[in-house]
């Protein structure tokens, strides 16, 4: 090889090595920073999914080959008990532990969330981070006692803000179940958003609950609610997971139709969950995606939950800031509102 040609190999090489400088164009180094709203955060008692501690790994859908001779419920709670994953998030102890853990969390990552329980313990949460706490009510008609007049009278006083998350998808109970349409007749006369379950629980779900069929992950059901109620706001929690097809086509049909990021962090290998987040994004359907953790007595599902968003390699900085935040706040109407302004 002449020198001329050593030269220019070198100098070739020295600005590739420049090009390729980690940090300097690479979209999973852009993280957004800014404040944060989560659509999907849970006030239960830490008792509330099995006797604590229990651990969560991610992708839990792996592993889950299971001979029925023991009852799914027992060998869930098991793997609960001992993970097998390097990095486990484990739950909390006690009910003020989960709180005040929590609430931590949304402190440290600037979160603003909506939060779903029991009246009594969404005022307790919010009591404790005002600022922090979108209130919202949990609602399964087949076991809760709240009526339709119940949830337009906390609209009216101010105690809900949000009907999240509906969850008659344990019980069996589709979207456009009879039995729902009154309430989606007062969210729709008030205009309260509402969040439905429709998509993954725990694994083996339809073990645990009696009422739970995977057909019910199908998001069709829901168009006869938003045919019969165009300017309804209604994001589907868990986005429908694995019905992509289904949701997508809902979503064309649909403009104002927007889904949430739940427990999909967890429940679902980090490569099915950047699979199917890209899909929905490269369909164009990225800016009606909103994080949502899916809290539950795990407070560190929030950092997981969030990093997830931040570390997928396919989304630009603009696209992250829209699901962690933007989405969000467009579809509760919070753009207007100085104190959920993203920073710069």
């Amino acid at each position: 090889m002449h020198y001329g040609q050593t030269v220019i190999l070198g100098l070739l090489l020295l600005l590739q090595g420049c090009l390729h400088v980690p940090g300097t164009s690479s979209l999973s180094n852009t993280t957004y920073t800014g404040p944060v709203i989560d659509m999907h955060l849970h006030a239960l008692g830490a008792e509330d999914q099995g006797p604590p501690p229990l651990a969560l790994c991610a992708g839990m859908t792996a592993g889950t080959a299971h001979d029925p001779h023991q009852p799914w419920g027992q060998a869930f709670l098991a793997q609960m008990k001992a993970p097998n994953c390097a990095h486990p998030i484990w739950s909390a102890m006690t009910d003020t532990e989960l709180r005040d853990l929590s609430l931590a969390e949304l402190e440290r990552f600037n979160v603003t969330a909506v939060l779903s329980g029991t009246p009594a313990r969404v005022a307790d949460w919010k009591e404790q981070a005002p600022g922090r706490i979108i209130p919202g009510l949990g609602l399964n008609i087949a076991r809760d006692p709240f009526t339709p007049e119940d949830i337009a009278q906390a609209f009216k006083d101010g105690n809900l803000k949000v009907l999240a998350e509906v969850t008659n998808q344990y019980s069996g109970i589709a979207p456009d179940d009879p039995r729902f349409d009154a309430f989606w007749q007062v969210a729709a006369d008030l205009d309260i958003p509402v969040g439905i379950h429709i998509g993954v629980g725990p694994p083996g779900a339809a073990q645990l609950f009696s009422g739970y069929k995977a057909g019910l992950h199908s998001p069709l059901p829901l168009e006869n609610i938003l045919k019969r109620h165009p300017t309804l706001r209604v994001y589907i929690m868990h986005a429908a997971w694995p019905m992509r097809g289904e949701l997508k086509a809902m979503l064309y049909a649909h403009p104002h139709l927007y889904v949430d990021t739940g427990i999909l962090q967890m429940a679902l290998t980090r490569e099915e969950y950047y699979d199917f987040l890209e899909d929905l994004v490269r369909s164009g359907y990225g800016d009606r995606i909103m994080f949502g953790s899916d809290q539950m007595v795990w407070p560190g599902l929030i950092e997981e939950g969030i990093n997830a968003i931040n570390q997928a390699p396919f989304l630009t900085l603009q696209q992250r800031q829209d699901i962690l935040y933007g989405n969000a706040a467009r579809f509760l109407r919070l753009s207007n509102e100085t104190n959920h302004k993203p920073q710069k």
